[in-house]
């Protein structure tokens, strides 16, 4: 099995902050490393410590054997043995996080202006969702609109503003879309809430413990979704039908990954045992990436660590994409691209 993942480096210049690396996971060795920044137009200089504009956002894998990899404001497209193809932009790119397939176009969530867009492979707007400006979610969760001119060019217009600390800020940062019942979905990070945006605006799932979260991953089968409880160290799995959850995985219960805390401990701007990043295997099997930045193999019947892949020391370097490609070819963020 092949797995690319990608970083964020803390505290670096931007264009040191992050690589896309390719693995080979049963021998854990490394095949190739590319950094990943925003180019055209470059970011010279990013204050936020934590990141913002810094390393690699979410990937995906196509059914062209073409690597869907993303940074700030941009998509870069790599073959498999990550030679760089070609770039995708969009005046809607802000803080790209995660990313999902709906037949050949890509659902893109938009972080900092709390947008999921979604684009044609030569990056045209298909189609916008804006959980401000939905009614629900504004009397639920007191949103309002943003102040943004939709129509320019906004890739560069954040990067300074601490838009994290502001009221009505969701920091949207997931849109995923089941297999199971061809719903799509998004993640409002700081909501803690996962929500459906088609087909029709509902809250599926409200829980204190996921904000701050990430990565949520819908199983094949459409009745749970797992997501990374990153600021409590925690995989969560819920019943996606009646929101309750299910199974809670604390990654520090782990030997291996409790005495990587002790060693590592937290710095200010970095968490140790960050968990962002998850990719479902099989019906029994996930990937998550933690940092220092790791990768861990997780048996979700048993509640067993399988398998621990380290590739950094530092607290501050944090996995942010991760997909797996297996002997088939076949990887779970394609199948909605094959139906």
């Amino acid at each position: 099995m092949i797995i690319y993942f990608d970083t964020v480096k803390r505290k670096r210049p931007v264009n040191e902050a992050g690589e896309l690396v390719k693995l080979d996971w049963t021998t854990k060795k490394i095949e190739k490393i590319v950094p990943m920044f925003p180019q055209n137009p470059e970011v010279e200089h990013d204050s936020n410590p934590r990141g913002n504009s810094r390393g690699g956002k979410g990937i995906l894998l196509s059914e062209d054997n073409e690597i869907f990899a993303a940074t700030y404001h941009s998509i870069h497209v790599f073959d498999l043995d990550l030679n760089l193809k070609r770039i995708i932009t969009n005046n809607l790119f802000v803080n790209i996080h995660e990313m999902c397939w709906e037949g050949k176009h890509i659902w893109v969530s938009s972080t900092a202006i709390d947008c999921a867009v979604k684009v044609d492979k030569e990056g045209n707007t298909l189609q916008t969702w804006w959980p401000r400006e939905e009614s629900l979610l504004q009397e639920r969760f007191g949103l309002e609109r943003m102040d943004i001119d939709k129509e320019a060019d906004n890739r560069l217009k954040f990067i300074h503003a601490e838009i994290s600390t502001k009221q009505h800020h969701t920091h949207l940062n997931s849109v995923i879309k089941s297999i199971g019942n061809g719903n799509t979905y998004t993640f409002l990070n700081k909501q803690g809430a996962l929500v459906q945006m088609e087909p029709e605006t509902a809250i599926i799932i409200q829980d204190e413990n996921l904000r701050g979260g990430h990565s949520p991953a819908v199983t094949f089968d459409g009745k749970h979704v797992i997501i990374c409880s990153s600021m409590n160290k925690d995989i969560l799995v819920y019943d996606l039908e009646s929101g309750n959850l299910e199974q809670k995985i604390h990654l520090p219960g782990f030997k291996e990954i409790g005495e990587l805390q002790k060693q590592f401990p937290d710095q200010p701007f970095n968490r140790t045992i960050f968990v962002r990043g998850l990719e479902i295997i099989d019906s029994r099997r996930i990937l998550a990436g933690i940092s220092p930045a790791s990768i861990l193999e997780i048996d979700l019947n048993s509640g067993h660590l399988t398998d621990l892949y380290r590739f950094s020391d530092d607290v501050g370097d944090a996995v942010h994409g991760l997909v797996h490609l297996n002997k088939t070819g076949l990887s779970p963020n394609l199948y909605n691209e094959k139906r």
